[in-house]
């Protein structure tokens, strides 16, 4: 998967693809799988979230899970007091496990109030505990602890910082050496303005065995319409957390499947690269590309509402981030969110990395 605001992406999905009751699909056997997958020294991970139908993680699982090395999906919630919310989808981990996919779950907070399972020393303990039982109920290859919290102006999240670094050294001690810590980060330059910034980055880069720093949210639903990514933010956010000691193999470039629909007056609708299609079709949009910020950009006239915009991450903005993955040879990349994506991005990732 930045960002609760992407998390209401998640949790508003069926506003964007509705979901809904389909015929099973018949899952192409483990051999064909192998064959599809080719070596790569770079890890290709996928963020999921629950849904069926058009536009579903589910669907394009497993139409493309031979491009994907890794699965993270959002299946936890851990509340205040330490306890889990879940929701797993179990074909999904059965299609995973068929095609030798290694299965990473995010474990994110289920809100606000939650963060206080950060700072309760008996919370937290509770928290390792549930979180060690499902790694070993599951078979899990390890977890993603992906915890975000909306900022309030004028907090201080000093002992919510320090309470996460705790949180995850005790969970590494329990937590079998053969099984991964991975953790989700902000990008720590010009970080979206919407989240606190906890995390201390040098301490994670000690305790993490990958650290997927989500590079986007740049502009969101509450600044101006702009760049979702801009390339010259992400490659000052890889150059600064590499310099700042991470080594680059451990870092996973986050990387958007999404954009932001712009509402004249403010405001902004977000929406996977599968429903910006579907209204490029409709409206007749020119995409273009804007040099300064290296982007696509869609322009159209709505009859109900006005005049509005798109900036969105396509096939082309995506390259320039695999680039960078080459090019600072970092650990690979994590796309937030499987089914939102262009049906050409798996085969761009397998030119591209693979």
């Amino acid at each position: 998967m930045t960002k609760l605001l992407l998390f209401l992406i998640t949790f508003t999905g069926v506003l964007l693809f509705p979901a809904g009751c389909q015929p099973q699909m018949q899952a192409p056997s483990t051999e064909q799988t192998k064959e599809k997958r080719l070596p790569s020294s770079q890890t290709v991970c996928a963020f999921y979230v629950n849904g069926r139908g058009e536009g579903s993680s589910f669907s394009s699982f497993a139409e493309n899970r031979g491009a994907i090395d890794e699965l993270s999906p959002l299946w936890y919630r851990l509340q205040g007091d330490g306890t889990m919310q879940e929701d797993v989808d179990s074909e999904a981990l059965v299609l995973a496990k068929e095609s030798n996919t290694k299965v990473i779950p995010l474990i994110a907070l289920a809100g606000n109030r939650s963060r206080e399972v950060l700072i309760n020393p008996a919370a937290r303990k509770a928290a390792v505990e549930n979180i060690i039982q499902l790694v070993r109920d599951n078979s899990f290859d390890g977890v993603n602890i992906d915890l975000e919290i909306i900022r309030s102006e004028g907090m201080d999240y000093t002992e919510y910082q320090e309470g996460l670094t705790t949180f995850l050294s005790e969970l590494r001690g329990e937590l079998p050496q053969n099984k991964r810590l991975d953790v989700c980060v902000l990008p720590p330059v010009k970080p979206p303005s919407h989240l606190a910034e906890i995390y201390d980055l040098q301490e994670i880069a000690k305790t993490a065995d990958r650290v997927v720093m989500m590079a986007y949210d740049y502009s969101h639903s509450d600044t101006e319409p702009g760049p979702v990514a801009p390339l010259w933010w992400v490659e000052e956010n890889i150059e600064y957390i590499i310099k700042m000691g991470l080594p680059s193999e451990k870092l996973s470039l986050g990387i958007a499947t999404y954009g932001y629909d712009w509402l004249p007056g403010g405001g902004a609708v977000a929406r996977g690269n599968v429903e910006i299609k579907r209204i490029i079709e409709l409206y007749r949009a020119q995409v273009n590309w804007d040099e300064e910020k290296q982007g696509p950009v869609i322009h159209y006239s709505d009859p109900e509402v006005g005049e509005r915009e798109i900036w969105f991450e396509n096939t082309a903005s995506i390259n320039q981030k695999l680039e960078l993955v080459k090019k600072y040879h970092l650990a690979g990349c994590s796309f937030w969110r499987l089914g939102f994506e262009d049906e050409d991005l798996w085969d761009e990732v397998g030119k591209a990395i693979k």
